[in-house]
């Protein structure tokens, strides 16, 4: 018998020209859904984190390992959540998709999910 993954949720709320961390939030998250491509994590960018997003990553802190991985999230078809707060890009990395979701959304989102791992 097969033991369901628990679902994850990755919010990352680290501002990416400003901390590493945010970076390896993502590394964290594509280490966490590499054994069934990515099906049970869920990854929700909030202040200034969608500019992980971003076309042009020169200003971003560790930049050159983020171009190595957000190729990886497209292949998976990985459907970054967008908060409703949050400040974005002019344009994201070719191939990314994201979504809007609303702060009460994010809280219910949290609320039944089995893991959580916050970034902030």
């Amino acid at each position: 018998m097969k033991i369901p993954s628990p679902k994850i949720v990755v919010l990352i709320a680290v501002d990416p020209m400003k901390d590493h961390r945010a970076v390896e939030a993502l590394r964290i998250a594509l280490g966490l859904g590499s054994h069934n491509e990515g099906v049970d994590v869920s990854i929700i960018l909030s202040g200034r984190a969608p500019f992980l997003l971003a076309e042009d990553t020169s200003d971003i802190i560790d930049g050159e390992i983020l171009e190595k991985h957000l190729p990886v999230f497209i292949d998976w078809d990985t459907s970054f959540s967008i908060a409703a707060d949050a400040e974005v890009p002019p344009l994201y990395f070719q191939g990314c998709k994201t979504a809007p979701i609303s702060l009460s959304d994010i809280a219910t989102t949290l609320e039944f999910t089995d893991r959580v791992l916050v970034f902030s």
